[in-house]
This record gives C-alpha cells, sequence and structure tokens, in this order.
C-alpha cells in the first residue's frame, strides 16, 4: 500500500509540476516579443515617409541617407528587448513623448504632440550604448528630423496576417474552442461559464470507461495485496540492499505471473493532462480559439492594450501575460468597441485599422464571462480583495475534501502496524490533503477565475462519480486470517497437522530464505534433504503392520531441534516439521 501511494503522489506531483511549468511559462510570456525585426530602408522607403507627412501639411527632407537609416533601424530592433523596448520609446519620441526623462508620467501622455528630436536622439544613444559592435553605429544622427523618424517608424512596424492558418495542434485547439462556443451559446445560455461546466461533463463522461478500467485494476491490486504483504513480511526488518533488491524481484515476478501492471492506473492521469492544456490555453484565448479569429490578431491586440499611452497604446496591464484575450474580451464587451478605436492608427502596425474591424465584427459574439456581476476572466488577487478569492478558497477546500473522501473510498487495507509505517503513512497523507489542494490552489492565482471554476466543479463530478463507482465496484475487503492465509500459500506451506511423536520441534522460520543467497544455499539444501528423508521413514511406519516391531531409534537423527526464535505472530500457526541437521545446529543456534 505505501508503494502504490507513493507512486500515485510522484504522478500527481509530477502532472502538476508539469502544469505548473506551463501556466508559468504562459505567463511569462511578456506582452512585449521577445524580438522584433527592422524592414530593410530603401530610398522607396524614404519617399513614402515624405508623402505621409505630405499628406499631414509637412514637407521636410531626410538629414540622413538611406544606408544611415537603415542602420539606425536595424540598430533599434537588435537591442530591443521587454527591459529596453526601443520601439515603444521611439515612437513615443515621434508623437513627442520623452520616456526617459525625468518626472515622466504615462498618465499624461495620451495626446500626440509635435515631434521631438531630442527624445529621437535619447532613445538612440540608449540604445546605441547597450548595441553590439556588429550593429553599434558610429555616424553622426544629431541632426535626425521628422522624416527620419517617420522613415524608422515605418521601418519597425509589422504586418497583421487576419487570414494565418495554424498547424495540427492548433487546428484541433480551435475545434475544441468551437465546440465549447456552441455549447456556451446553445446550451450555456450565453455564459461562458455554464459553457466550459458543461463541457466537464462530457469530458467526465468521456473519461468513464478509463475510470472503470483504473477501477478494475485497483480491485485486482487490492486483490493481490495479501499475497504482496506476504512477500513483504518474508524480508520484514531486513533493510540491506540485497534484501530489498530481492524483494522488490520477487514482487515483480509476481505482478508479472498475475499479468497486473501498477503502472495502468496511470492512464487516465496522462489523459487528462492534454486535457487541462487544451482548456487552459481555449480559456485564456478565447478570440482566437472560440472565436475563431487569427492568433495574430489576440498579439495585435495584447500589444495595443499593454503598450504605453505615449505611444499610442492604452497604456493597460494584462493579469495573464502574453495573449490573455479573456481579459481584454472582458473589456471590449463591457466598454465597447469604440475603447479600442485607437488601434487604427496604431504605429506598430501596418493594417491596424483591419484588426480594428476584425474586433469590431465579433462584438456581439463575445461569451459572457460575469456571474451576478463579477467579471470571472481576471485573475484572483490579495491586491483586490473581491469574490474573485473565493475561487482560490474554493478550490482548497473541495481537493481537501476530494482527497479524504477518495482515501476513504480506495483504503480498503488493514493500518500500518510498525512506528515507521505509520510516519511514512502519515507523511503520505499529509502530502495528499494538504500539499496537492495548495498547489491547485496556487494555480489559481496565475490563471483566470474561471479556470478555476471548471477545476472546482470538475472536482466535484470526479468525487461523485468515484462515489458511484466505489459502490458498484466495491473493493475487496481482507481481514488477518485472509493475510495469514495468504502467507502460507505463498510460503508453500499444507494446513496445520497434529504433532507427531517421532517429529522434532517447530522448524525455526529464521531460515526460510536461506536457499536464495550464496553463503547458506548449502546448508539449507542438507537441511530440507534431512526433513525429507525423516518425512519418509515416518510414512513407511505408518504403513507398517500393527504388529510389526518398532523401528530402532536414531539418536543421532533424534537430536533435539533447535528452537524457533523469533517467529513472527502472522506465521505462529505453520505446519510442524523436523529439526535441522545436527551439524546445523550450532550454527542455527547462533544465528
Amino acid at each position: 500500500m505505501k508503494k502504490n501511494m507513493s507512486r500515485r503522489i510522484c504522478a500527481i506531483v509530477a502532472l502538476m509540476l508539469l502544469v505548473a511549468m506551463v501556466l508559468t511559462g504562459c505567463g511569462g510570456c511578456g506582452g512585449a516579443q521577445a524580438t522584433i525585426s527592422a524592414a530593410d530602408v530603401t530610398d522607396q522607403s524614404i519617399t513614402t515617409a515624405k508623402e505621409q507627412l505630405a499628406s499631414e501639411g509637412i514637407v521636410l527632407e531626410p538629414t540622413m541617407t538611406s544606408s544611415q537609416l537603415n542602420a539606425l533601424a536595424k540598430m533599434l530592433a537588435a537591442t530591443y528587448s521587454a527591459n529596453l523596448d526601443t520601439r515603444e520609446m521611439f515612437v513615443a519620441a515621434y508623437r513627442g513623448h520623452n520616456m526617459l526623462g525625468n518626472g515622466f508620467d504615462d498618465k499624461l501622455s495620451a495626446e500626440a504632440l509635435p515631434f521631438s528630436a531630442d527624445a529621437a536622439k535619447a532613445v538612440i544613444d540608449k540604445a546605441n550604448s547597450t548595441a553590439a559592435d556588429n550593429v553599434k553605429v558610429t555616424f553622426d544622427y544629431g541632426t535626425i528630423n521628422q522624416t527620419d523618424a517617420r522613415v524608422i517608424v515605418n521601418a519597425l512596424q509589422t504586418t497583421i496576417n487576419l487570414t494565418e492558418e495554424g498547424g495540427f495542434f492548433d487546428k484541433i485547439l480551435t475545434a475544441i474552442g468551437g465546440f465549447v462556443n456552441w455549447l456556451t451559446r446553445t446550451i450555456g445560455f450565453g455564459s461562458y461559464i455554464v459553457g466550459i461546466c458543461i463541457f466537464a461533463i462530457i469530458i467526465e463522461a468521456f473519461m468513464l470507461p478509463f475510470t472503470i478500467k483504473q477501477q478494475k485494476n485497483s480491485i485486482k491490486q487490492a486483490s493481490l495485496r495479501p499475497k504482496e504483504m506476504a512477500i513483504r513480511n518474508k524480508y520484514k526488518n531486513r533493510n540491506d540492499q540485497a534484501s530489498v533488491q530481492k524483494m522488490q524481484q520477487e514482487i515483480q515476478e509476481f505482478y508479472q505471473r498475475e499479468n497486473f501492471s501498477p503502472y495502468s492506473g496511470c492512464l487516465p492521469l496522462l489523459i487528462q493532462m492534454p486535457i487541462i492544456m487544451a482548456l487552459y490555453y481555449i480559456v485564456i484565448d478565447p478570440l482566437h480559439y472560440v472565436l475563431g479569429q487569427a492568433s495574430a490578431l489576440s498579439t495585435a491586440i495584447s500589444t495595443y492594450f499593454t503598450t504605453a499611452q505615449a505611444a499610442g497604446g492604452l497604456g493597460g496591464a494584462l493579469q495573464q501575460s502574453g495573449n490573455g484575450t479573456i481579459e481584454i474580451l472582458s473589456i471590449l464587451r463591457d466598454r465597447g468597441t469604440e475603447f479600442f478605436r485607437g488601434l487604427e492608427s496604431f504605429e506598430y502596425f501596418t493594417n491596424g485599422d483591419a484588426a480594428f474591424n476584425a474586433i469590431a465584427g465579433i462584438q456581439d459574439s463575445i461569451p459572457n464571462f460575469n456571474i451576478a456581476g463579477v467579471n470571472f476572466g481576471f485573475i484572483p488577487s490579495f491586491t483586490d480583495f473581491g469574490w474573485l478569492l473565493l475561487v482560490p478558497v474554493l478550490t482548497f477546500a473541495v481537493y481537501f475534501l476530494s482527497s479524504k473522501i477518495t482515501r476513504k473510498l480506495m483504503n480498503s487495507q488493514p493500518k500500518p502496524t510498525s512506528e515507521i509505517e505509520r510516519k511514512q503513512m502519515g507523511c503520505s497523507n499529509v502530502m495528499m490533503d494538504i500539499m496537492m489542494p495548495a498547489m491547485s490552489t496556487y494555480f489559481t492565482f496565475v490563471v483566470p477565475a474561471i479556470v478555476g471554476v471548471y477545476w472546482i466543479f470538475r472536482c466535484l463530478l470526479n468525487m461523485l462519480k468515484q462515489f458511484i463507482i466505489s459502490k458498484a465496484m466495491p473493493l475487496p475487503v481482507f481481514t488477518e486470517e485472509d493475510y495469514k492465509a495468504a502467507a502460507r500459500e505463498m510460503a508453500g506451506k499444507r494446513p496445520v497437522v497434529k504433532k507427531s511423536e517421532k517429529v522434532g520441534k517447530v522448524r525455526s522460520l529464521h531460515h526460510i530464505d536461506d536457499e536464495d543467497f550464496d553463503d547458506t544455499r548449502d546448508r539449507a539444501l542438507a537441511r530440507k534433504a534431512a526433513i525429507e528423508e525423516a518425512e519418509r521413514k515416518e510414512a513407511e511406519a505408518k504403513k507398517a503392520p500393527a504388529m510389526a516391531e518398532p523401528l530402532k531409534k536414531d539418536d543421532k537423527k533424534d537430536k533435539k531441534a533447535p528452537e524457533a526464535e523469533n517467529v513472527p505472530e502472522e506465521t505462529a500457526a505453520t505446519e510442524e516439521v523436523v529439526a535441522d541437521q545436527p551439524e546445523n545446529n550450532e550454527k542455527t543456534d547462533e544465528e
């Protein structure tokens, strides 16, 4: 039981750590991309920039050549990072704001101002000081004007691919998300939470055959437990490496003979892993997976939302970093499309107007993430003591209760008898009762609350399913007598018989496994031969005629056998056998 519990704990811990790595890894993908690239600056690029400014009534020749402007754009792109967002700072400078200046306040920088050459030069100086030698610029750029800046801004722009198609797994996730959207709109009355709860019921129904298989596996393992314990008791109090290895080998061989694999019960855990991952991505990015929009649009709208107002963005912060569009869609649903109108002229993209039209087109299709006015698209936080904090609290309570109930339903074995076993079992129970719910609770602080709601609901479903299955397919329960009978069977013993007058005292169980080791095998085989010879003579004596002369007593064979020492309680009722050979008596007593 200890080994089975440890194996289950290790599997669950490994699963949850993998989930944690994925969740925290995704959470670490900042709204800004890790790298950006700059388009090549040509004479045509300069002409385009001049035409753009001319439409605004600005006619100004550049102060630098196309090759120099190209070098500046490449250097800014090469030095871009999360800690030094050169694109954001340069676009802000083009809009007249110096993000590197003392006392800069982005909340006061939403309005565009005339181009600031000093701010643009400050950004170039900052980037050039950190640039590698192969991209560092050495020419004079102190005369930079608005046309030069416009060329560089254009070179740093990207085009949003609104018609892209994802790979194989992306299509699978999109299909699942589309199914969740259908459930939400047709059965869930437009509520995203109701939709994913219905999805959870369907998943549990899908997992039912695997759960039944797992229960059958548990039943078979429980039925083998008495014989397994007989093997373990055989090596009780023997902690040397050779004995432990021998015990494990015998248990594995016993499992193989019974066609049982203790790892087959882990299959449901392995199947749940991709489902958890799929649901996570579907929940945090419903714009792509549920509403069917291009993933590039999710990236673009997240970038626009988190970019500083000085650079033309909204200056917002996403709790779920990266493509956390569930938060953005919640805001879009509450505030309307006009809140994102600035995306049309956002300087990061060449087709911001097309991106705005795309999100305006799905305005009426956005699911409802609210329950009683509380938006579950956001992440619970201690800094905002609201109703969302109920999600982590309920997660811990439900998972703690689930651990207790599951152990009670699955525990058909006797309580541990030794102090070491009790401590090991107590440690395992603490892991299952405290650590697992605590880890699940931690996850609810890094994902939108709606994911926690799904976990809570699915945990309740799983408890109900486990209760029903445990009643329909109960585990076998064994008594101490069953364990003793299994021990006799595994030892190859016959039923207890009345002690014979010709037989010596009970053979010491101290030598029960002597044949398994090289240093005691010869003595054990000799002892066994002597026992068999004594039994043969006794059988012949019983078959002799009633008036036959009694056999002459063999003083050598009738020497007193050594007393059995430290016979375990569970093997006290074993068969009576003859004593060891005389030459082995001295060795036996010493041992």
